[in-house]
Formats: structure tokens, sequence, C-alpha cells
């Protein structure tokens, strides 16, 4: 097997499985009974900067699409597409493009993770919540999961470390010309 493909595997299974393990736990271990009247308490990992809190997301990333009518189908549409780009990138890299596998396993990891939970249960289940608290106020990051860190990471990974296209006309070299017998140098 290609290593391309044997790192987008691997990492497709690694970020879904971790997810989707993560969201499982969550949901039994975070989720308040009579939820979403009663509000999760969170549970301290770091004081003050890391917390577990349980809550559903409807919409996409930072609540966006939360109250629009057809969200979870649009949204699900959304993904669909981006995987089938997924795809074929990933068919068209050269077999030793591994690395670039490993980011696109990372995306389609956490793009499938969302969707599952969308087709399951309309919401996407959110946990983890980063925070800094000073001395006069508290800032929170939106609370996320594990399929979202996959997507930010691949993604940032795919900005960070672009590799240019090595089927691209810019990476082609002339050829340099070797020295014919005329332009050698004469040996003295």
């Amino acid at each position: 097997m290609k290593s391309k493909y044997v790192a987008f595997l691997l990492l497709f299974l690694l970020s879904l499985g971790l997810d989707q393990g993560t969201k499982i736990w969550a949901r039994k271990t975070l989720k308040p009974a009579g939820y979403p009247a009663a509000i999760s308490a969170p549970k301290t990992v770091i004081q003050g900067y890391w917390d577990f809190r349980y809550s559903e997301n409807p919409g996409s990333a930072f609540g966006m699409f939360r109250n629009q009518a057809g969200a979870r189908y649009f949204l699900f549409g959304i993904g669909l597409v981006c995987l089938g780009v997924i795809g074929l990138w990933l068919f068209r890299l050269p077999a030793n493009a591994k690395w670039l596998g490993v980011k696109l396993g990372l995306l389609a990891g956490g793009a499938i993770g969302n969707m599952f939970d969308r087709a399951m249960y309309s919401r996407v289940t959110d946990f983890i919540l980063w925070k800094i608290t000073t001395a006069s106020q508290t800032y929170e990051w939106p609370t996320f999961n594990v399929a979202d860190a996959a997507l930010v990471i691949g993604v940032g990974m795919i900005l960070i470390d672009r590799p240019r296209d090595p089927l691209s006309p810019e990476d082609e070299q002339p050829a340099t010309p070797s020295p014919s017998a005329a332009e050698k140098p004469a040996s003295a």
C-alpha cells in the first residue's frame, strides 16, 4: 500500500476514533440530567485554563447557523463536498507524499466526526473549554471537541507547511546541458 494512503488511514482512524470516544465519554459523564434546562457544571482540568463543560452545538463553528432552518442539512452537504475534495486531493498526490496524507487524514477524521454527530443527534457534542482567568475577568474560547481540533490542526499544518505541488510547472527545472567536448577546457 502506498505510504500516502497508510498515513491518511492512520490519522483518519486516530482522529475519528478519539473524537467519537471522547464524545461518548462526554455524553455519559459530563451531560447533566435534564440537559439543556440543566447547565453543565465544568470539571476543571487545569485551574484557570482548561475545563470540560458539556454543550451541544446545532450550528457550525462558534455557533454560526445555530438558529437557521435546514442548517443541519446544509452543513452535512458542505461536509460531503469537503470530503470529496479531500479524496480527490489524496488520489492525485504522489505515492510518497505521506506528510500530506497525514494532514488530509486529520481533515477527513474531523469532518466525519462532526458529520456523524449531525446525522445521529442533529447537533455536535462539544466539551473542551479553554480559558484565561485574570484577577478581574475570565476570557473563554468557544467550547470545542476533538474533531474541531483535528480540523484546525490539519488546516493549520497545510497552511504553515505547504509544500509546492511537485506536479506544478513552476517546479520543473530546465535540464542543465552537460559541457560538450568543444566546451571543455583543454588540459595542459
